[in-house]
């Protein structure tokens, strides 16, 4: 089987982070013996950007080797639509079927005027990957969906020694950390929140610091994780964001607001805690959290999110437009 992945997030030089766990799935795909070819739109040609990655779609759709195209993000789906050749699987990431925030926490009006054109894609399409139960509610048609989570590299994101982890990060081993795993400059992602949560701990005496995890190599993710002695997410929205599952496979405890997936992923698990999207809460899951001074059962919790567990899940479907397209052809 060969698949052509179109996406308009992919690691490259000066944007290392950009879409980091689309690389990581379709390696893990691959790995298990899917020959994948990838179409990334060069951010450089600004707007132009979309021109040049539909003719690299349009004239590889030519080619009869492939036997579909795997789009990741709805307007990588829409690009990917117009060719006639391949089925188009795509796979929503958050924003394309959510929206994206303003600094009030309401959808941006630009991200309202595009939902319409991805419930439409999702209805042109023969299969649809959302990261969670909240994201497939919000589109019209049931029975092309699949509910698929990223997966985790249990390779990479695994535990290491936290004195030893701390050392690399330039942390002290005499006091606690708290890890935002994001950029704080993005509004979806609430860094005042959980700032604010930090500084309510600090002021009840404890002897805490907050982490940002931003612009470090993506090698130093894992060591920033097993550095920290829990990690918090404050997000307004996600679909169902890595960094959690990431963390958790560190054995790392974690505190999280209800965003996509998350809640569902740690929940049950002893030294994880849900918090309501309140600073107050969060300080008060985080001083629990912080009183787990081991380590978590994450690993264990996770474990059929494992990244080839979860590749064998979408080559299934794979499989199922594959051969719903022979059968129409």
């Amino acid at each position: 089987m060969k698949v052509l992945a179109v996406t308009n997030m992919y690691p490259v030089s000066g944007r290392i982070h950009a879409g980091t766990f689309v690389k990581s799935q379709m390696d893990s795909i691959a790995a298990q013996g899917v020959e994948v070819e990838i179409i990334s739109m060069d951010h450089r040609l600004g707007i132009l950007k979309y021109a040049a990655a539909w003719w690299n779609v349009f004239t590889r759709s030519f080619d009869s080797s492939f036997d579909l195209i795997h789009a990741h993000y709805g307007y990588s789906g829409m690009i990917s639509c117009l060719q006639w050749k391949l089925p188009v699987l795509v796979s929503f990431c958050g924003g394309d079927v959510l929206g994206n925030p303003n600094r009030k926490g309401k959808v941006q009006l630009l991200s309202k005027l595009f939902l319409p054109l991805s419930w439409l894609l999702s209805m042109a399409v023969p299969g649809v990957i959302v990261k969670s139960e909240e994201m497939k509610r919000k589109l019209p048609k049931k029975n092309n969906v699949f509910i698929i989570p990223n997966g985790v590299d249990f390779e990479k994101f695994s535990p290491q020694n936290r004195k030893n982890a701390q050392k690399q990060c330039g942390l002290h081993s005499t006091r606690q950390y708290v890890l935002f795993p994001s950029n704080p400059a993005w509004i979806r992602k609430a860094y005042p929140l959980a700032r604010e949560a930090v500084e309510i701990l600090r002021r009840r005496g404890a002897n805490v610091e907050l982490v940002v995890l931003n612009g470090n190599p993506h090698d130093m993710v894992p060591v920033y994780m097993n550095a920290c002695d829990v990690m918090v997410l404050t997000s307004m929205w996600e679909g169902s964001p890595n960094v959690v599952k990431e963390a958790m496979a560190c054995n790392v405890p974690v505190v999280t607001v209800t965003a996509g997936d998350a809640a569902d992923v740690v929940r049950g698990c002893s030294g994880c805690y849900v918090a309501r999207r309140t600073a107050e809460d969060v300080a008060d899951k985080l001083a629990r959290a912080l009183e787990h001074t081991g380590r978590t059962k994450g690993r264990e919790h996770i474990a059929h999110l494992e990244e080839s567990i979860i590749a064998r899940r979408i080559i299934t479907i794979y499989r199922k437009i594959q051969r719903s397209s022979h059968e129409q052809n």
